[in-house]
């Protein structure tokens, strides 16, 4: 699995072994929780392939599906030559959600507990781009509601389920209790079934 900033800033290459652009931001299906489209900076010069227009100074955006992707690693490839860029545009982008709609967000238990916020999200491109945990920085008196222990210096973090979310508006619902996030956490990703990705650089800014 991944981390948000593990993406962010890759290039996004062609079959062909040409750079298309840089992955700057994901668009995210909140219903199924999945990653459906790399919001992408094209590269200069590409614009008239894709049927997008040249601009002087701002680079061009567009949303490549992430269906169409090969493999990620360093770099990200995709399954068509830079001749054929524009059949892997996601058309949808309007329905899709940024993750820097997400990043922030406070999240509460159903019993009104507040626990942190929204620092990361943890998904898995080889499982079709699902988004199975979101990385939430703790409130200190979360911190030891869940008998948590953590460095000092380093700001103390976990992950709650996606499926265990029950809405999301000005915050992020969950549908369990408080003690029954720290049942899960004692037996769970904690407990080493997922690992703990850090949290994304400062740098990275809010807007993916």
């Amino acid at each position: 699995m991944l981390g948000l900033e593990e993406v962010i800033g890759l290039e996004l290459i062609s079959s062909d072994a040409r750079v298309v652009g840089t992955v700057e931001g994901v668009g995210i299906d909140l219903s199924t929780w999945r990653i459906l489209a790399l919001r992408v900076g094209l590269r200069r010069g590409l614009e008239e392939s894709v049927g997008r227009r040249r601009h002087l100074l701002a680079v061009e955006k567009i949303y490549v599906s992430t269906a169409e992707v090969d493999k990620v690693s360093d770099t990200i490839i995709l399954r068509r030559p830079v001749s054929a860029v524009s059949e892997a545009i996601y058309q949808d982008e309007a329905s899709l959600v940024s993750a820097g709609a997400i990043m922030g967000m406070r999240v509460i238990c159903c019993n009104a507990r507040y626990i942190g916020m929204v620092d990361n999200l943890i998904f898995d491109p080889e499982a079709e781009w699902s988004i199975p945990y979101l990385q939430v920085k703790l409130d200190r008196e979360a911190v030891e509601s869940l008998n948590m222990r953590h460095p000092l210096l380093v700001a103390p973090v976990t992950v709650v389920r996606t499926a265990d979310i029950r809405a999301m508006g000005d915050m992020v619902m969950l549908n369990i209790t408080l003690e029954e996030l720290r049942s899960f956490l004692e037996t769970g990703p904690m407990a080493g079934g997922v690992p703990r990705p850090t949290a994304p650089p400062g740098a990275e800014g809010r807007d993916h």
